[in-house]
């Protein structure tokens, strides 16, 4: 996307520095930013916001961790900084409501953006976007933002990976910062005040008018510059999981327990067509320094806290030995954390040695990034891991059952036939982890697999102007109960018609992500005796069935069988929530009559004359 504005860097010489301070001028008059304001919006507009998932704690809730650490960055050079986060907030008075009828989503961030305007009077606000589902309300934002009469920023993965049109789109962004800002916006603002030369500024568009400027040199901080702590003074950790969720794991923990993010490095070893993290972060991984992360930690647990961590990492076991040397030294300082790995760690740093270091430490779940357990699939799209690999890395997790252990699969690919599912498929069944979170392709803008479909015609070039994202508490999830051709509870017989050599068409897609999601996730319970791995299962099912689909009639049975097999009975709630979900939806009906399953099962107990074979 940045091809015709790299085209343009020609910001060099004494005239065009000349002109660069002019539009500096009309941007800021006086040269001279004393208080930045930084917003993060809400995840999405009002219209995708849904009252009754968000009084369940369905939706994320994350620290804005990179305004926090672009606040320690500012406050250097003497900046006041105020973080406002406009999605925490909308939760919190979500929860404070009584109904929904009182509940007006778009007022409440609406007036909190005023309110941190006029309490602060910044000379520059600052909007984040990560996610391409937030682009709406991004724009809503800064159109708001806007009004106020000074400058506004925007940045993130969001922004950079889709920057002509966003800023196309929105026309109240004054000044766009390209990939990690951490230098650049510093630098900017110091060149605002004439602490620096022109020259010192990158990785920045600014927008004049119609016209876009930009300077796109490069400004990308040393892994001794990321070795910073966050300014968490200006955000509410300790309330943020009281709100929403952090991570994917936060069933295994008490309700009571408090819940926050740290990076210990940035960028990831891998260059996987799909992932736009090496476009954002660059090639390779910087890493903070063992110190500077133990010593945040210590700070979240003493000082705020916090129980529990994810690791916001794409790539968290990179360096086998600083690995290991990281999760000794949190024992060595007597830390009390549990952590987590929901972005998903790379199998072959999942040695004996990592992994058993890593429970030591606390950790309690992860990902794995498989993908596809197909080889030609996993070279097609750059995947740094084998067949053996996702093998190996399964055994050493069978040696730690208090870690859960999930692997992230995925289908859709281009070119990607039924065969090729079907040895993802057995390749999971070999691994027998604790769970696989399965999704269908999603191209994102400015990744190899778009720009090569788009070129393609497999999809088309929309970038911003179309959310494609259908999983997730905002997405289409909810949607899977239509458009079903299943008749058989047997994976390879409801999908016989289909040559092996064929790529399946996309609407049956859904349908083999169905059969994936049972054969690999609820049917394999049937089986289950370890009674930590039943402990754990127990706990995922309430989370599906109590917080993300209270409707997920698999949960439902699959947590009674669970209950029946660990405590001799079932909650008789739960079979009434069962029954009565099968009532109302023939798409249960249909699924429960094709995989043999029924309600009384749970009321009798009796599986072992009901419950299909645990082949």
């Amino acid at each position: 996307m940045l091809d015709k504005l790299s085209a343009r860097e020609g910001f060099a010489g004494h005239h065009e520095d000349q002109q660069t301070e002019a539009l500096l001028t009309r941007l800021f008059p006086s040269r001279d930013i004393k208080k930045v304001l930084l917003v993060t919006p809400p995840d999405v507009e009002a219209a995708f916001f849904r009252y009754e998932n968000a009084k369940r704690r369905r939706y994320s809730n994350y620290p804005p961790y990179g305004l926090a650490i672009l606040a320690g960055n500012l406050r250097e050079i003497d900046i006041a900084v105020k973080i406002t986060n406009l999605n925490h907030e909308v939760l919190k008075r979500c929860f404070e409501s009584n109904n929904e009828v009182e509940f007006d989503f778009d007022a409440i961030w609406k007036n909190k953006l005023e309110a941190a305007f006029h309490e602060f009077e910044p000379d520059l606000i600052g909007v984040t976007c990560m996610f391409t589902m937030t682009h709406g309300s991004l724009r809503n934002v800064c159109n708001d933002a806007g009004q106020y009469g000074v400058p506004v920023a925007i940045g993130g993965v969001h922004v950079t990976n889709d920057i002509e049109r966003v800023l196309a789109d929105i026309a109240s962004a004054d000044i766009a910062f390209l990939q990690e800002a951490d230098l650049a916006f510093r630098q900017f603002i110091q060149v605002v005040n004439r602490q620096l030369p022109v020259t010192d500024l990158a990785q920045v568009i600014i927008r004049d008018g119609k016209e876009l400027y930009p300077l796109l040199k490069e400004s990308k901080p040393t892994s001794e510059q990321i070795s910073n702590i966050p300014a968490f003074d200006l955000l509410e950790i300790p309330d943020y999981s009281s709100y929403g969720i952090i991570g994917s794991f936060y069933h295994l923990k008490p309700p009571e327990t408090r819940f926050s993010t740290v990076l210990s490095n940035r960028g990831c070893r891998a260059n996987c067509t799909f992932c736009s993290v090496a476009y954002f972060n660059g090639r390779g991984v910087r890493q903070r320094t063992i110190s500077s992360v133990v010593d945040e930690l210590e700070i979240l647990q003493n000082e705020y806290g916090i129980g529990h961590i994810m690791w916001l990492d794409d790539d968290l076991l990179k360096d086998h030995k600083r690995t290991v040397g990281m999760f000794e030294e949190m024992v060595r300082r007597g830390l009390r954390l549990t952590w987590d790995a929901t972005n998903g760690v790379i199998a072959a740093s999942c040695t004996d040695e990592v992994i058993s270091a890593a429970a030591a430490s606390g950790c309690i779940g992860l990902h794995i990034g498989m993908e596809s357990g197909n080889p030609a699939i996993l070279h097609q799209i750059k995947k740094p891991g084998t067949v053996d690999k996702f093998l190996a890395a399964a055994e050493a997790f069978h040696k730690h059952p208090q870690i859960f252990a999930s692997v992230f699969l995925m289908i859709g690919f281009p070119g990607e036939t039924k065969a090729m599912i079907f040895d993802t498929i057995n390749v999971a069944r070999q691994m027998d982890m604790d769970w696989y979170s399965i999704g269908q392709l999603q191209p994102l803008p400015n990744t190899p697999i778009y720009d090569a479909m788009v070129a393609q015609g497999l999809i088309p070039d929309v970038g911003s102007k179309q959310t494609r994202f259908m999983n997730g508490p905002h997405g289409r999830a909810s949607e899977r109960e239509k458009n079903s051709k299943l008749a058989s509870s047997d994976f390879e017989d409801a999908f016989a018609a289909i040559p092996a050599d064929q790529v399946p068409a996309a609407e049956y897609l859904t349908d083999i992500w169905f059969y994936m999601d049972y054969h690999l996730n609820f049917h394999r319970l049937f089986r289950e005796v370890r009674p930590i791995k039943m402990d754990q299962q127990i706990k995922k099912l309430r989370k599906v069935s109590d917080i993300l689909l209270p409707d997920h009639a698999f949960a439902l049975y699959f947590l009674g069988y669970l209950q029946h097999r660990t405590q001799g009975n079932v909650e008789p709630d739960l079979v009434r929530r069962l029954e009565k979900q099968l009532v109302s939806s023939s798409y249960w009906q249909e699924r429960f009559k094709a995989f043999k399953l029924s309600p009384d099962h749970l009321k009798n107990g009796d599986f072992n004359s009901h419950a299909p074979s645990a082949a």
